[in-house]
């Protein structure tokens, strides 16, 4: 027993972490606040006014009815400053400002210029006076002389131009297959409709059930009344089951009243 070695464990020597050097923790904050300098630096160096300046100003576009030049003398004012500070919001609001512009994306191309993507409004009819109406029943301003020919007027109430602008759009679809187009529509303040057509026939069609009223006109002018068009002054379709038609003084023509 006395010759047994002593068996156990054996216990490894324990290495100590190894703490870094000052000068390294020193050298990683000074790399640190340059890089944080530099960052804010060239910012600020961007930032100047002298710094990639915008020296061009190109606009696209299909025009009818706006100025190019108009809306690049509009928008100048604004378009200062360098190619990052330039006031884009500023621009986009002086040139949508303009009779006939519709919407305005501004690009920045590296590294002077700014390229203008203008859209034109569409005028699809008049609303009353001195106001035009597009496709999406927004109205909008132009200089009298710049109105196009042969547009419909559209009337109603305050705000209800979208309104009126979708009927308008939806009764001219159906009035094409008789080869009919609206001369005038209006909604007056109790939500009542009448309108003139081209060929100057009044239609009344009044307030309750409009839409079938204005189907029924669809039907009787088709199938009895195209052929008398000359002799009508109006239709009044306010009637429940039928219709009453106002004749040309002196022309009324040899008609037995039965549609």
């Amino acid at each position: 027993m006395a010759g047994r070695t002593k068996r156990g464990a054996s216990r490894k020597p324990v290495r100590k972490v190894r703490q870094p050097l000052a000068w390294q923790q020193a050298l990683r904050h000074m790399v640190l606040g340059i890089a944080v300098i530099g960052v804010v630096a060239g910012g600020v160096y961007l930032q100047q006014e002298d710094t990639f300046p915008i020296a061009h100003v190109t606009v696209e576009g299909e025009f009818t009815h706006v100025n190019k030049e108009a809306l690049v003398t509009a928008v100048s004012p604004y378009a200062r400053g360098s190619f990052t500070s330039v006031d884009v919001a500023s621009i986009r609001t002086a040139g949508e400002a303009l009779p006939w512009v519709k919407q305005i994306q501004v690009r920045r191309i590296w590294p002077d210029t700014l390229h203008l993507i203008v859209e034109e409004q569409m005028a699809i009819a008049r609303w009353g006076d001195k106001s035009l109406v597009n496709q999406d029943g927004e109205k909008f301003l132009s200089p009298d002389n710049s109105f196009p020919a042969g547009l419909a007027i559209l009337r109603g109430p305050e705000n209800s131009q979208k309104v009126v602008t979708q009927r308008y759009q939806k009764m001219t679809r159906e009035l094409h297959e008789q080869s009919l187009q609206i001369k005038s529509l209006e909604m007056d303040q109790r939500r009542a409709w009448s309108m003139t057509l081209t060929n100057d026939i009044e239609v009344l069609l009044g307030r309750a059930d409009s839409e079938q009223r204005f189907k029924r006109f669809l039907k009787v002018y088709r199938y009895a009344l195209h052929r008398y068009q000359s002799h009508i002054s109006a239709m009044d379709m306010r009637y429940t089951n039928g219709l009453s038609v106002i004749w040309k003084q002196g022309q009324k023509p040899d008609f037995n009243g039965t549609v």
